[in-house]
C-alpha cells in the first residue's frame, strides 16, 4: 500500500519526482527544508548543479570550498486532507487576504496550485504553493534580547541593514494592524521563524497561509491544532512593538489592553501547555514560561 506523502516522516528527492503531478524530467533537486511547518511540508528546489559545488566543492584562491545550495524556490505540499475544491479555496483565500493588506514587500509571494493527486489506488485532491525563497534569520519575538539578536544578524550599528530592517518591521507592525481592524484577522506571528529579516534588512513573513479570525470576545480560539494561535500571535506582535521597535506606549492601544489582560495571558498559557504536552511540536512555537 502507498504511504500519503502527507504522511510520511520525511520526504527525498524521489519522493517528489515519483509524484503524479510532477513532469519529467525534473529540472530541480529537492531537499527536505530544515525548518518543518505544522501545516505543510517544505522542500526546498535547487539546482543539480548547486548541488553538485556543494558536495564536490570548489577550488578558489587554491582552497577547496563547498558553498551551500541556494534554493531556487520553496516546495510547500499542505498536509491537510481537503474534501473539496470550495474547502481549498477557503485557504487560498487566506492569502488573498495577506496580498490585500501587505504590500508585496512584506511577504514571501507564493503560486498556489491544486492538483489531483493518486496515492496507490487512491485519488484526492492536494493544494501546493511554489513559494519564493527568503534568505536570512527569524525575527524572534519572544528572544529577551532581540533588537541585540537582529542587530547581530545583520551585522551593523544603527545605519544601513539594520536601520532598513526597523523601518520594514515597523511598516509590518502598520500593515498587520490595519489588517486586525479592517478584516477581524490576524496572520501567524507566534510560530518560530514565521518571519525572516534578509542580510540586507528586508523582512518577510513567509508562513503565508495560517490566517486566523481575530475577535474581542472572552472566549479563546485555538486551531485545528489545539493552539491558541490568535492570543499568541497577538503576543508577539506586543513584542516586537516594545523589545525592537522600542515603542513601549503602546501597551495603551485597545487591541493589546485586552488581549494582553493577566487573567486572559494567564488562560492562554495553560491552553498553551497544554498544547506542548500533546504535541511533539513544541519546537514550532515557542516553550511556555
Amino acid at each position: 500500500m502507498t504511504t500519503d506523502i502527507r504522511n510520511k516522516p520525511t520526504l527525498t528527492h524521489e519522493d517528489i519526482v515519483a509524484l503524479n503531478f510532477i513532469k519529467r524530467p525534473c529540472f530541480f533537486f529537492f531537499r527536505n527544508h530544515y525548518r518543518e511547518g505544522l501545516r505543510s511540508r517544505l522542500m526546498q528546489a535547487l539546482k543539480p548543479s548547486d548541488i553538485t559545488l556543494e558536495t564536490r566543492g570548489i577550488i578558489q584562491q587554491g582552497i577547496r570550498r563547498f558553498p551551500v545550495a541556494k534554493p531556487q524556490a520553496m516546495l510547500r505540499i499542505f498536509k491537510k486532507n481537503f474534501s473539496s475544491p470550495q474547502d481549498i479555496q477557503k485557504e487560498i483565500d487566506h492569502y488573498k487576504m495577506l496580498q490585500y493588506y501587505l504590500p508585496q514587500t512584506l511577504y514571501a509571494f507564493s503560486s498556489e496550485f491544486m492538483v489531483d493527486y493518486t496515492a496507490g489506488s487512491k485519488k484526492n485532491i492536494l493544494l501546493c504553493g511554489l513559494q519564493e525563497y527568503v534568505p536570512g534569520e527569524a525575527v524572534d519575538p519572544w528572544h529577551e534580547n532581540a533588537l541585540l539578536k537582529i542587530e547581530s544578524i545583520l551585522r551593523g550599528g544603527r545605519n544601513g541593514p539594520l536601520k532598513t530592517a526597523l523601518e520594514n518591521l515597523a511598516s509590518f507592525v502598520y500593515h498587520t494592524k490595519k489588517m486586525i481592524v479592517k478584516a477581524g484577522a490576524v496572520p501567524d506571528l507566534a510560530g518560530v521563524g514565521n518571519l525572516i529579516v534578509t542580510p540586507l534588512g528586508a523582512v518577510k513573513l513567509v508562513d503565508i497561509n495560517n490566517i486566523s479570525k481575530l475577535t474581542m470576545e472572552h472566549h479563546i480560539p485555538v486551531d485545528n491544532k489545539e493552539y491558541p494561535v490568535s492570543d499568541k500571535s497577538i503576543q508577539a506582535l506586543y513584542q516586537i512593538e516594545t523589545r525592537i521597535l522600542n515603542r513601549p506606549g503602546v501597551a495603551t492601544d485597545t487591541l493589546y489592553r485586552f488581549f494582553l489582560d493577566p487573567q486572559r495571558v494567564e488562560d492562554v498559557r495553560q491552553i498553551e501547555t497544554a498544547f506542548h504536552k500533546e504535541t511533539s511540536h513544541s519546537g514550532n512555537y515557542p516553550s511556555v514560561k
